[in-house]
């Protein structure tokens, strides 16, 4: 599926749902550092895409941007081996997206719904933003809005103090 095609079908979901959310449209931003420059409203995230050492399990972490992530508290979360983020071509596989645009939005495209999502406990009840599969926009929607998007693509998320 063509990334505007699953675009529109982000925004189809929210609007199915009845989801409150901002639509902001600005030049293509590949790092935390870029987006700074980017006025939106919002707690400024950061969305990982991590797997363990032999691949076979897969975690997206989501995290204020200014946080550094400590691989060790999610590999206790999970009983998991050694951390490291996932390469590009294990991205495409996934979640059809290259780096610099990953979100929870992506996880649409997660066929297997194997990768477990992991909320920075500080973003609870947060607005935040996150990038529908295309760092030229940005959707601000509360933290609620995007449990409940996750809940109806059938993905599971837990939130831990990272």
């Amino acid at each position: 599926m063509k990334t505007d095609k699953m675009r529109q079908k982000i925004f189809e979901i929210l609007n199915s749902l009845e989801i409150q959310y901002t639509n902001y449209q600005h030049d293509p931003v590949f790092t935390c550092d870029q987006a700074k420059g980017v006025e939106i409203p919002g707690k400024r995230v950061k969305s990982l895409l991590l797997r363990n050492k032999k691949a076979t399990n897969f975690y997206m972490i989501v995290l204020p941007d200014s946080k550094k992530l400590d691989t060790n508290i999610i590999r206790t979360i999970f009983a998991d081996t050694k951390m490291s983020f996932a390469s590009e071509e294990r991205m495409m596989e996934k979640i059809w997206l290259k780096p610099g645009s990953v979100s929870p939005f992506a996880l649409i495209n997660n066929i297997d719904k194997d990768i477990r999502v992991v909320f920075d406990k500080e973003l609870e009840s947060e607005l935040v933003g996150f990038h529908p599969l295309q760092n030229d926009n940005t959707i601000v929607l509360d933290m609620k809005s995007v449990e409940h998007f996750l809940e109806n693509i059938g993905s599971e998320y837990i939130y831990h103090e990272l």
